[in-house]
């Protein structure tokens, strides 16, 4: 399975460093729907990490169909420079996705 990162410059670069083999720098990225769309029918795709600028590009359609799919599993990093990070609630979306329960109930 392998982890593909969509994201900034800086993000890829860094992921690149990290040993991510394949990076996609969302200004290069024409339709982002589609391209999400064409993840969700790759077998090899295991993780899609994406940061919060390119998420707010996906139509809502494709954001709900991202929640409820196991796999490929998304995770949602927040952009350099955020001052405002809502990452403990992507972090509970995506255990509760994961196990299929919500641990805090």
């Amino acid at each position: 399975m392998n982890i593909i990162v969509v994201g900034s410059k800086e993000m890829c670069l860094g992921f690149k460093l990290a040993g991510v083999k394949e990076t996609h720098c969302n200004d290069k990225i024409d339709d982002m729907n589609y391209f999400i769309e064409s993840l969700f029918k790759r077998e090899d795709v295991g993780i899609v990490v994406i940061d919060t600028s390119s998420f707010s590009k996906i139509n809502w359609a494709l954001k709900k169909k991202i929640e409820v799919t196991a796999r490929p599993s998304f995770i949602t990093v927040q952009d350099f420079g955020c001052e405002v990070c809502g990452s403990e609630e992507d972090l509970n979306a995506l255990i509760k996705r994961a196990l299929g329960f919500d641990l805090k109930k």
